[in-house]
């Protein structure tokens, strides 16, 4: 686990956020881009109203230079005035095509650039100047204000219709006095008629710009209130947020204190460098020291010198951002060493890692109760181990006893009877023999057991001339002591009968098999005698060793198979539900 990454979270996301406090904010950071927007574009309609009040001025102007060249040209006959007027009316010709630039669907903004700089107008206004009529010329003032421009430019059309007239007469020298005093008249005629247009379309501007000044005086004003407005309510509810929040940490810094020294356990934090930076009341009282006279001060002069290198590991794991958990014994001036259980734990910041937290409970107490645990754990193992040697022993004696009737015994048929009773009691002793040297008490392996007990047997019933092959197939077998006696005696009664009887003349083979198949424990003992008779039933037999064999069946609750094919087969099967290991 990344610890950094964990707590890796910003003071936004950890305090509490007032959600109207953050509408207020989306809101006014709406309104300020909505009032930024309206001053840029009023500020650009400004300049595109002054562009064009630029452009009217001029306009007049080549409107009166138009009207004085003509009747000088009329009344003088100079191609100068001629000449003024043509270049007058040049500019009006730009005005004009102007005009239909700006109404044509698909605008040629470089032309039209060109012929605004034509018409001696700003070049900073001219972008302006487009984006003004785009937005606005469908308003009832400017509408006014293009007709008027569209019928002065139908009167120039007239004057120039005059001066065509007068070049005409002038080249063909048919200008007559009466027909002079007729195109002057004509021509002023015009020309107050454009000054009453000129009126006309400075006042249609003119309202149309107190109607745009008025328009974004409104929308500038009502932004800025609603701005104000909100702002007051931001500044409130930023305010009251931050009163909360100073409330939520002083709430949370009390729960801190509370949770640090009302601890039962020794609570610390180290610093980086390993230095003690805090500690509460019960550190304070284990150590028998104050902990602001530790401040500063390392903790590993309270541990014993064995265990400082395992208390520098653990603190640099902790500041790689893990965990850390392990124990120690803490050294006291006026008492003996104090057991504690440590856990250490990231001290996080910002998602940086700026020292450790520690967390030490006395576990004293504890491992005085494990110690004595232990103490009465090995006193009852030696008494265990003690009373399974004393068994053993015990049973040596009685066998040495019944070994000593048959040797003073006057009864030769006997002998057997004898044999086979120091068989089965040395087969229990074996198993409380390995009891004893197990370092547990309540299980042995039984696979070891069985070569064990065939040796013993063979050595036994068998002369050592005799050609008797044994073969062993034995997997690491574990039964509790509850089902070792019992198997130990069945294996016994089984590999004595065969003995006894599956050789014949000191020949012979004597097979056995001893598995741990899922949850069951197999068995097998063969052997190649001549066999039992066909009719042979084990719950019908008469002797003690099939009759004990049979008991100890029921006993483990074992499942039989006897097979006289080639010999004599026993296969065992029961369930090892006391198996405490199923492999060794």
């Amino acid at each position: 686990m990344d610890t950094n990454r964990s707590f890796a979270k910003s003071s936004f996301r950890r305090l509490h956020i007032d959600r109207k406090m953050m509408g207020i904010l989306v809101v006014f950071t709406v309104l300020g881009i909505f009032l930024t927007i309206s001053v840029i574009v009023a500020t650009n309609t400004l300049s595109g109203l002054r562009g064009y009040s630029t452009f009217q001025v001029n306009w007049t102007e080549a409107r009166k230079d138009a009207a004085f060249h003509l009747l000088n040209y009329i009344n003088t006959r100079d191609d100068v005035y001629l000449d003024g007027f043509k270049d007058a009316m040049q500019l009006i010709d730009n005005a004009s095509s102007i005009r239909e630039e700006l109404k044509a669907e698909d605008t040629d903004y470089a032309y039209l650039q060109e012929l605004y700089i034509q018409t001696h107008t700003m070049p900073n206004d001219v972008d302006n100047m487009i984006r003004t009529y785009q937005w606005f010329h469908s308003f009832g003032d400017f509408q006014i204000a293009i007709q008027e421009w569209i019928d002065s430019d139908g009167t120039m059309r007239e004057m120039e219709g005059l001066a065509n007239e007068a070049q005409m007469l002038v080249n063909t020298n048919s200008l007559t006095f009466e027909r002079q005093q007729e195109l002057t008249n004509q021509v002023l005629a015009l020309d107050q008629r454009l000054r009453g247009s000129k009126f006309r379309l400075a006042a249609a501007l003119s309202s149309g710009t107190e109607l745009l000044n008025f328009i974004m005086l409104w929308i500038a004003v009502s932004l800025g209130l609603i701005l104000l407005t909100t702002g007051g309510m931001l500044s409130f509810r930023f305010l009251k947020s931050i009163k909360n929040w100073e409330r939520e940490i002083e709430i949370n810094e009390q729960k801190y204190r509370s949770l640090y020294e009302q601890n039962p356990n020794a609570v610390f934090s180290l610093s980086r460098d390993g230095l003690l930076i805090s500690a509460n009341r019960v550190f304070e009282k284990a150590v028998g020291m104050q902990a602001e006279v530790l401040k500063g001060s390392t903790i590993d002069r309270f541990v014993e010198k064995s265990d400082i290198k395992k208390l520098q590991f653990h603190f640099h794991r902790t500041l790689e951002g893990t965990p850390q958990h392990y124990e120690t014994a803490v050294v006291l001036k006026k008492s003996a060493p104090m057991h504690v259980e440590v856990t250490n734990l990231p001290m996080v910041v910002d998602g940086e890692i700026i020292g450790v937290y520690g967390i030490a409970r006395d576990i004293t107490y504890r491992k005085e109760a494990e110690l004595k645990i232990k103490e009465q754990l090995q006193e009852k193992t030696h008494l265990i181990a003690e009373v399974h040697d004393r068994v053993k022993n015990n049973l040596a004696l009685v066998s040495s006893l019944i070994q000593l009737q048959q040797n003073l015994s006057k009864q030769p048929s006997s002998g057997n009877f004898f044999d086979n009773t120091i068989s089965r009691i040395h087969s229990m002793a074996m198993v409380h023999e390995r009891l004893y040297q197990n370092e547990t008490f309540s299980s042995i392996r039984m696979d070891e057991y069985v070569n064990e007990l065939l040796e013993t047997i063979r050595r036994k019933y068998s002369s050592p001339s005799a050609n008797v092959q044994l073969i062993t197939h034995t997997n690491p077998v574990t039964l509790s002591i509850k089902q070792s006696i019992p198997t130990g005696l069945l294996l016994n009664e089984l590999l004595v009968n065969a003995f006894k009887h599956g050789i014949t003349e000191d020949n012979g083979k004597i097979e056995v098999y001893l598995s741990q198949e899922k949850d069951e424990v197999v068995i097998k003992v063969s052997d190649t005698g001549p066999g039992l008779c066909k009719d042979f039933d084990l719950k019908q037999a008469q002797t003690l060793g099939m009759t004990l064999i049979s008991v100890l069946l029921r006993q483990l609750d074992a499942d039989y198979q006897l097979s006289n094919e080639e010999g004599t087969t026993f296969t065992i099967r029961f369930k090892g539900i006391d198996v405490l290991s199923r492999t060794g």
